[in-house]
């Protein structure tokens, strides 16, 4: 059945071609030169014809992607983290050079100083917190590029991001890598857990098994482990005296409760070594009722009448794989056709012929209890069945596929692509209902994922990809120096690299070397790909996990899960729409893994084509129709021109891929809670909206609030049917980031005094490019850190001819006798700590000594003696383990600190002494309490304040200062608003915006210091450089620069923008464009059209709230806007808004209407309250409340009283002036817009009122004994007293003020405190329940924080934050934080110390949501944790509080 081929090799092709251009270079071509001669136009279009076909084909094997790196995935604060970029061909996997040649020429060379690879660091929220440009001599040398980021100590934990990308080089595409931040332990055993089934219902039985080693790497055969499965917060099941075997292994089962109502799971192992005590938990993969099952036919469509193969991929409700048994049936019936089983991560693959007019659909027979079922796509009467005659093919072998149509077709043809060039075809004929068999002949040096796709009449009809093993390989071995090491000793590793057929090669290596008992905390099929895997699998699929078993060659069904793996990806490039013309996609910005990938695959324009991945994943209605939302644009492949897709809906069997809402980047990261900041934890700044989701699995509704539930509904789409909207802008000149040197290789050095264990650095190698000679060999040399456990070396590289290999080695470090503390990670003052002391004596006698502990800093005492050492005795036999208990009282302590415990032994053979370190921290949370006002000479005021009886002892401060000018009043202010600009254009302006008005009022006085006005101006300069990217270009702006603009942003940016250009350099021509949009969106009734995706508080405003709000911003910049204003005059009149007032009022002054603004300042005026707050609105264009809201209201009415030039509102002005003053606490006002509109107020007031200074003395008493003075210097910005907090008491205080002589002066009075908790305030719209499932637990064991968050109100709530504070002495398990965020449960996730800050973008209406947080009772002792919070993130005053979880670990 094998058919007439027509057959072509890319490197043949590219060749020839390139031999032709050469001789028509040399005018070799007589007969065209005399075509030329003669005016012959044909020849000029057949030249350019071919030319560009060069230039394609250049371009398709000279793309490059970036496959990247860390020396290990999980990471401490403080530690550094070394990432290592390997760029590779697209196509053949060389090395990278920007010329294509061996050695890049040295015009080439010399020019490499503009060219930019540029690394990101990502938050969990998407916001960019380190960003740094490399030098570009090193990757286009050695096509290796490094960098490091080290990691603030205050660094909040969560999902990072790597990103690595060349802005300017078109063909590089940007890659990703994740890793975690978070403070652990090095547990003292490496574990990890594998189900046998990755999934089960109820009532099933489920069997795990475990793999136990020590940290140093030998398998502990004594120790004693129990098993406990836990369902829904109760245990179920628990088995104790468990032992492993020689191979570390042990195996479990248990049975499942016969009800479940939650399906969440964990199975733990508590390990009893001697004196170690560890846990290991993994989730329980427990399906319940319905399941996300995924169907490929394996062309992509089922073809009536023919055997048709077909793919499954299933996942748990956390996203992970799960496995099934289902049945195929006929819909509405009980007939069963076929059957399928997965059998690798989730996935498996069958056979069935369908029948015309005829429904399928997946029925899951196992596990038992799943109830939904899983429709087919629609069965077609015509097309093309495909198949693969193997999993994967040898790098010799021909793609073998099978091809069976119902009809006769007489024009098919099949083509191989690498990338997007073609390289090999076959055209033959089909006949009805005859398999055909077609043989596509490859280069051997072309492998790794090919896609095949057959045309019927030139119309792409079948697709799927296929995989060829590469014909070289690298093999590396490594060995060390010695057979065992100790704790610093030094190490020699030898490498050496051979190709396939043993011979010696050059090759490239990355090496690195970390405690392995990290890397073993990540599960074994989570753990990242090394290079092979990435540069032959990673960048082709969508996501790549148990990625070691793929090229594994001691397993056996390799290539069956490639095949697995490669029939889930759906169709590359095409996709089915209603008339049955598939068609390419060109969406305006894509998700940018996607992104990334089509430029290394595709012709590289602005806006490619996308794969897209997923053939059912979608939402639809009852109708069983789906909409595709605004942004999408569906372009005809033939044509070039958009669809008219509006009449007729989507059907399910004709998915049409869409986009994602552009949504903005997320707010800032979780950090410590200053002493100074209002109470509401951690201090998460706002002004910004929610953040893209980081997967849309998740189904997060993306429509705006108001839109109804089943509208909403229908654009909730998954992940993968999507692009989603996380991108970096396309810079149009380069970044401003700093050039960092590249750092090729670290080696630990060891500082260690003999016998001392202080230093326990994780990563204790790195070079991201060792070369080996030319018999393949490489040493390196560095030393080990102070831990007895076992360290991994991975190893993986690249020669220049494209082999790729990779190898591990495992060193063990020991010592015949070691002392090891378990500390638990963070503590506050009234903990008791039951410190575990490990004594493990591997000497061949037996060792009695006395064990001496010293504690070093402040905050920790012996229970049992007051002296800061304890002497403790031991006997210990030899060859074992034994344990001893210290209790440690945490004392009271105002400030954070460390403390050192040392830990030394007196036995004269051993001179162990190991330091290890605790972190202690305030108990509670920081309140203030703070009163304001303006002090005039000879004049006195009285401040009463109220001190709770919760007050934790000892953390009383205070501030009471002066502010002889308003810079010293908003030192504070500018202090804290001065940062590097980052993350989207609202995010951006959020840090720059209130620059600009602390920069105006720095420059307008004199005497300022210079280093702070040079500061605010560079940040101010980035910021503006960030911004003017985000410019769409259909006009205006939006997060991210996506067409089209969004009408309230811009009119926010226009505003800046208007400011900024009297500090700094502002592009005119762009505040005109910008101006002439927003007009343009004018909609003929004194409004504004809005973007309907405007989905965050910007966007989400009232109509009203947002036409005033633009209406000011376009007067603001001097347009004609007297039509806006009358409209906006009738909604002030009939609201009755004082935000909407003031808007109105200065507006009115700008016209020069001055009676009638001047009638709107009266009643504005009519409104103030009497400590000067303007107190009468709704919302604001953020959609903010409370205390925020108020302030921005008042500082717009100042600004509206401000402009009145008789000044008519003079005293309600100085009142108003006193509130927002006073309103600045901890250096802000309450939200971003609150501060910068009460800065803008502020600056305004102070260039009409300034005062002149004049000598004088303060004088405070407090609670009428204590009293101090304080004299007026001349030239200082702030006259402050000193801590007075001592004479500070609970319950009621007095603070007198007086100034003898002096001037009016600003001042503020700031009390510090921490309490154990604040009270809920009304206002807040969420409420929130934590609860501890067990109060008491055994070490070792796990149990479950429950956590209730319930919106209270009536209407939709954006941003939401629950902030769960835990005991001190339990650990969260992170992975199961991970699970929460792809099951869609939370939206994302950060730690600090012993809180979780849990986000949710949006709430509904008195929805509530429960979650499951994972703890493990880690450390003995009794412990508090932090008070719980919940809130809203635009609205951080009011906080529902809860009291500290209490636990006790035994």
């Amino acid at each position: 059945d094998s058919t007439d081929q027509t057959t072509s090799d890319a490197a043949k092709m590219l060749k020839i071609f390139q031999d032709i251009k050469k001789k028509i270079e040399k005018g070799g071509d007589k007969k065209k030169d005399e075509k030329r001669s003669e005016g012959d136009s044909s020849v000029k279009e057949e030249e350019e014809t071919f030319n560009s076909e060069l230039d394609k084909n250049e371009k398709d094997t000279r793309r490059f992607l970036v496959h990247l790196s860390t020396d290990k995935p999980i990471y401490k604060p403080g530690e550094k983290v070394y990432i290592r970029g390997v760029l590779l061909n697209g196509f053949d996997r060389r090395p990278f050079d920007r010329n294509g040649e061996k050695e890049a020429s040295q015009e080439d060379k010399s020019n490499l100083n503009s060219a930019s690879i540029s690394l990101q660091i990502l938050s969990p929220s998407g916001d960019e917190v380190f960003s740094v440009k490399l030098n570009p001599y090193d990757y286009s040398s050695s096509s290796v590029a490094s960098a490091y980021w080290e990691i603030p100590e205050e660094q909040s934990g969560g999902d990072y991001k790597v990103r690595l990308f060349d802005w300017k080089h078109p063909n590089i595409a940007t890659s990703e890598r994740e890793f975690n931040i978070r403070a652990f332990r090095n547990p003292r055993v490496k574990t990890q857990i594998k189900f046998q089934k990755k999934g089960y219902g109820a009532g099933e039985t489920a069997t795990a098994s475990l793999n136990v080693k020590r940290a140093e790497g030998d398998v502990p055969l004594n120790a004693s482990i129990t098993a406990t499965a836990r369902v829904d917060g109760k245990q179920v099941f628990s088995k104790g005296g468990l032992r492993v075997d020689s191979n570390g292994d042990l195996s479990v089962s248990f049975p499942l409760p016969s009800e479940i109502t939650e399906g969440d799971g964990t199975l733990s192992f508590t390990i009893e070594d001697g004196g170690v005590i560890e846990n290991a938990s993994q989730t329980i993969p427990i399906l319940l009722k319905k399941m996300d099952v995924r169907v490929y036919p394996e062309g992509g469509d089922l073809i009536a009448g023919i055997s048709n193969r077909f793919y499954v991929e299933a996942f748990t409700k956390s996203g992970d794989p799960a496995d099934i048994t289902a049945d195929v049936r006929v819909k509405g019936t009980k007939e069963i056709v076929g059957s399928v089983s997965t059998v690798h991560e989730g996935r498996g693959k069958s056979k069935f012929v369908p029948k015309k007019d005829q429904e399928y659909e997946l029925v899951v027979r196992k596990p038992s209890g799943i109830i939904n079922t899983i429709p087919f796509p629609k069965v077609q009467s015509n097309g093309i069945a495909l198949s693969s005659h193997k999993d994967a093919y040898q790098h010799d072998e021909e793609i073998s596929l099978r091809l069976t149509s119902p009809k006769d077709l007489n024009k098919v043809r099949v083509v191989l692509y690498k990338l997007d060039l073609p390289i090999s075809e076959s055209n033959f004929k089909l006949k009805a209902n005859q398999p055909t068999r077609v043989n596509l002949k490859t280069s051997s040096e072309v492998s790794g994922v090919l896609r095949v796709t057959v045309y019927s009449d030139e119309l792409a009809v079948s697709e799927r990809i296929v995989f060829k093993h590469p014909k070289n390989s690298l093999k590396i071995k490594v060995n060390g120096d010695k057979q065992s090491y100790a704790p610093g000793g030094s190490v020699q590793l030898s490498v050496t690299v051979t190709d396939q057929d043993d011979k010696p090669i050059k090759a490239h290596l990355g090496v690195t070397v970390t405690d392995d008992s990290v890397l073993e905390m990540v599960e074994k099929r989570k753990q990242v790909p090394r290079l092979p895997e990435m540069a032959l699998l990673e960048s082709e699929v969508d996501h790549l996990h148990d990625c070691q078993f793929y090229f594994d060659p001691n397993e056996s069904d390799n290539n069956l899960s490639i095949d697995l793996l490669l029939g889930t990806q759906g169709w590359r490039r095409f996709v089915l729409v209603d008339e049955g013309k598939r068609v390419s996609v060109e969406p305006k910005k894509v998700e940018e893994d996607k992104l990334n990938r089509l430029k290394a695959k595709n012709d590289y324009v602005p806006q490619p084509r996308i794969f897209f991945k997923r053939m059912m994943d979608f939402e639809v209605d009852d109708r069983n129709e789906m909409m595709a939302p605004a942004g999408c644009m569906i372009l005809n492949e033939e044509e070039g021109v958009p669809l008219d897709l509006s009449s007729a809906p989507m059907q399910l069997d004709s998915p049409v891929p869409v986009e994602a809402v552009a949504l903005p980047p997320p707010p800032p990261q979780l950090q410590p809670q200053p002493q100074a900041a209002p109470p509401p934890p951690p201090p998460l700044d706002d002004g910004c909206p929610p953040p893209p989701p980081p997967h849309f699995a998740q189904k997060i509704a993306l429509a705006p609030p108001e839109m109804m539930a089943e509208q909403r509904d229908m654009i909730m789409m998954e992940e993968d049917m999507f692009c989603e909207a996380e991108c970096i802008p396309f810079y149009d000149e380069e970044p401003s980031e700093p050039s960092q040197p590249q750092l090729r290789e670290f080696a630990f050095v060891s500082k260690k005094n003999p016998n001392e264990r202080t230093d326990f650095t994780e990563t204790i190698y790195w070079n991201a490019c060792v070369l080996t000679d030319d018999n393949g060999k490489a040493q390196v040399k560095f030393d080990l850190n102070d831990s007895v456990t076992s360290f991994k070396a991975w190893v993986d590289g690249f020669s220049k001819d494209a082999h790729l290999g990779s190898a591990s080695f495992v060193l063990e470090s020991r010592e015949p006798f070691y002392i090891e503390p378990k500390c638990p990670l963070e503590v506050s003052s009234g903990d008791l700590i039951r410190l575990p002391l490990a004594i493990v004596n591997n000497l061949d006698s037996n060792a009695k000594g006395e064990l001496l502990l010293n504690l070093e800093g402040k905050g920790l005492s012996f229970s049992s003696d007051k002296d800061l050492s304890l002497k403790i005795p031991f006997d210990i036999e030899r060859d074992k383990r034994e344990r001893k208990t210290i209790d440690l009282r945490v004392e009271n302590c105002r400030e954070k600190s460390k403390v050192q415990i040392a830990a030394s032994s007196s036995d004269s053979r051993v001179k162990e002494n190991v330091t290890r370190s605790i972190q202690i921290v305030p108990s509670g949370f920081p309140f203030q309490l703070c009163a304001s006002g303006v002090l005039n000479p000879d004049t006195e005021v009285n401040h009463s304040f109220v001190i709770p009886k919760e007050l934790i002892e000892g953390t009383i401060k205070t501030g009471i200062n002066f502010y002889p000018s308003t810079v010293s009043k908003l030192s504070e202010a500018i202090k804290s608003l001065n940062q590097t600009p980052c993350g989207c254009f609202e995010q951006t302006s959020m840090t720059s915006y209130p620059l600009v008005m602390a920069l105006q009022y720095l420059l307008s006085q004199t005497g300022m210091d210079q280093e702070t006005i040079d500061s605010c101006r560079k940040n101010l300069e980035d910021g503006y450089k960030r911004l003017v990217g985000y410019e769409c270009k259909s006009g205006g702006f939006d997060w991210f620069g996506t067409d089209p603009g969004h009408e309230a942003l811009t009119a926010y940016g226009l505003m800046q923008f208007t400011e900024m250009k009297k500090v700094i350099e502002v592009d005119s021509g762009m505040i005109e464009r910008t101006k002439n949009w927003l007009m343009s969106r004018r909609d003929g009734k004194g409004g504004f059209e809005r973007n309907s995706l405007a989905l965050d508080n910007f966007g989400g405003a009232p109509q009203e709230h947002t036409d005033a709000y633009i209406t000011w911003a376009l007067t603001e910049a001097g347009m004609e806007t007297q039509f806006e204003v009358e409209h906006l005059l009738k909604h002030a009149t009939a609201k009755k808004d004082a935000y909407i007032s003031a808007l109105a009022c200065i507006c009115l002054y700008r016209h020069n209407r001055v009676e009638e603004a001047r009638k709107w300042g009266r009643k504005l005026a009519e409104l103030q309250k009497e400590k000067g707050s303007i107190e009468d609105e709704q919302t604001s264009i953020t959609r903010s409340y409370g205390s925020s809201l108020i302030v921005e209201a008042t500082a717009l009415t100042v600004l509206g009283w401000l402009s009145d030039k008789e000044q008519t509102f003079l005293e309600p002005l100085n009142n108003a002036l006193k509130f927002l003053n006073g309103s600045c606490k901890g250096g802000n006002f309450g939200s971003t817009q609150a501060t910068l509109l009460a800065l803008k107020a502020i600056v305004e007031y102070d260039k009409l009122y300034a005062v002149l200074p004049a000598n004088g003395t303060f004088h405070v008493t407090i609670n009428g004994k204590h009293s101090s003075k304080l004299e007026i210097e001349k030239g200082k910005n702030t006259l402050s007293f000193e801590d007075l907090g001592a004479h500070l008491k609970t319950g009621n205080n007095t603070i007198v003020l007086r100034m003898e002589k002096g001037f009016k002066m600003p001042y503020s009075v700031a009390i510090d405190f921490n309490c154990v908790k604040g009270d809920s305030s009304d206002q807040c719209k969420v409420k929130l329940h934590a609860k501890l499932n067990d109060t008491k637990l055994k070490e070792g064991t796990t149990s479950e924080v429950q956590v209730v968050v319930q919106n209270q109100s009536a209407e939709s709530l954006p941003m939401t934050i629950a902030v769960i504070g835990i005991p001190g002495g339990l650990e969260v398990r992170v992975d199961k934080l991970k699970e929460l965020v792809k099951g869609g449960v939370i939206d994302y996730y950060e730690t600090l110390g012993r809180r979780v800050a849990l986000y949710w973008r949006y709430f509904a209406e008195k929805e509530k949501k429960t979650v499951l947080l994972d703890v493990v009772a880690a450390v003995p002792g009794t412990y508090t944790g932090p008070a719980s919070s919940a809130y809203l993130y635009y609205t951080n005053e009011h906080v529902c509080w809860v009291e500290g979880l209490r636990a006790e670990v035994v």
